[in-house]
């Protein structure tokens, strides 16, 4: 097979690259992301939360196949577990990128069931307009993180710069409070736990694994009781979920690798291409060839 898969990058990589400023391989602000358009203008993972805010100009960016322009006074998120590439980028274009991997969030006690309700919306809407009275803040935040992370290393740098990314997290959390979301109450602490074990288990396992029975088994329940529980929590089953997975990746496989239709079956563990195509067009209403060409 054929090895143009969909690539995954880490902010360690990033770095490593000379891609913008970061710490450790925790944190990445990136201001000149016009430079780097040649990497990012096909469908990737970024193993990280993703920040953009536009000043100035606009950025055309590609989330889960769906084109989100950000203009100025706007932010996008991006969730990790999104397909994102980057279309265009103004030649005026001013504004951030700031990348925070999962596991920097955890480590500086940022309570991921607390982000629960933002996480589930985010992912399918990932853009906000910043209030007025806001905007002057936000571009603070961004123009302190990179003078944070800009600054000579000292033993207390990482305390600063976590201390900091918390009352910057929380800021974001508070403007996205007052945009009105309806994003639904959480009902216990088990549900919250019990959603986030399984979009982990589904980010790690959705190419093989299509059965709901797989993950219910894995996190010691009923099928019926785990599809009631992601629905109960975010209006959507554990299989539409599983479903929603395989198609977005089989759809920007098909749109941006030179894998054969056969490939794309298999890489997605099909028995064979007419399951696989039944299976896509029952979900997209077009065949895996009429999508390609569409």
């Amino acid at each position: 097979m054929k090895e143009q898969l969909l690539f995954s990058v880490t902010i360690e990589q990033l770095l490593k690259q000379r891609i913008g400023t970061g710490l450790n391989t925790e944190i990445v602000l990136i201001r000149s992301i016009k430079e780097y358009i040649h990497l990012f203008s096909f469908p990737l993972r970024v193993d990280a939360a993703i920040f953009l805010f536009c000043t100035k100009g606009n950025i055309d960016v590609n989330i889960n196949l769906t084109n989100v322009k950000i203009t100025p006074n706007n932010y996008g998120i991006s969730v990790p577990e999104n397909v994102i590439g980057l279309n265009s980028v103004s030649d005026d274009f001013e504004g951030f990128v700031l990348l925070l991997s999962i596991d920097y969030l955890r480590k500086i006690s940022i309570d991921l069931t607390d982000l629960l309700p933002y996480y589930m919306h985010v992912r399918n809407n990932p853009l906000f307009k910043a209030r007025p009275e806001n905007i002057e803040i936000i571009i603070s935040y961004f123009n302190l993180f990179s003078f944070l992370l800009e600054a000579e290393n000292s033993v207390r740098k990482s305390n600063i710069i976590s201390g900091f990314a918390i009352s910057f997290i929380n800021k974001i959390a508070e403007d996205v409070d007052l945009y009105e979301l309806d994003v639904g109450e959480v009902k216990t602490k088990s549900k919250e736990y019990y959603y986030m074990r399984f979009m982990e288990l589904l980010q790690q396992n959705f190419r093989e694994q299509h059965n709901i029975s797989f993950y219910s088994e894995k996190l010691s329940l009923t099928p019926k009781y785990l599809s009631s529980l992601m629905k109960d929590i975010s209006d959507l089953s554990a299989s539409e979920w599983i479903n929603n997975y395989i198609v977005v990746e089989a759809k920007t496989l098909l749109k941006f690798s030179d894998m054969t239709i056969w490939e794309v079956a298999d890489y997605l563990h099909f028995s064979n291409q007419s399951f696989f195509s039944k299976y896509f067009k029952h979900h997209t209403g077009l065949t895996p060839k009429q999508y390609r060409k569409d």
